[in-house]
């Protein structure tokens, strides 16, 4: 089984890893547009899978990572870490609860990431129908 994690370059990737470690995973492809953090969490996520039959790749091409794969699991936060603050901290200064998930925050983040997710579904119904994702 091929599983794509878009945005695997997240600090959740290797607590993800170890949770695929305990299935029939084969290969295991890490996607992320930052090679920095890709980098290293997928340096993590190889050495916890060391010893298992799924190898781990990684790459910055989305369609490579979507090709043919079972699965393919969302964790992406466009804008990164930057966008999060602005989410949390705005809706503050206007007397609103600062929050990423919920409320004027919640909004934002979603006006961002909703266009990216619909983007991906169309790369992955694309180039894997069929997949989950």
């Amino acid at each position: 089984m091929k599983v794509t994690v878009v945005g695997g370059g997240s600090t959740y990737t290797p607590e993800l890893a170890g949770g695929l470690a305990e299935l029939e995973v084969d290969e295991l492809v890490l996607m992320d547009p930052d090679r920095e953090r890709l980098d290293v969490v997928g340096g993590l996520a190889a050495r916890m899978l060391r010893g298992r039959t799924a190898r781990v790749r990684l790459t910055q091409d989305l369609d490579e990572a979507v090709e043919g794969a079972d699965a393919v699991l969302l964790q992406l936060r466009v804008g990164g870490q930057r966008a999060r603050h602005g989410d949390e901290t705005w809706p503050l200064e206007c007397g609103c609860v600062g929050q990423e998930t919920t409320g004027a925050g919640g909004l934002a983040k979603a006006l961002r990431t909703i266009p990216e997710v619909l983007r991906i579904a169309d790369r992955v119904r694309a180039l894997a129908p069929g997949t989950w994702l």
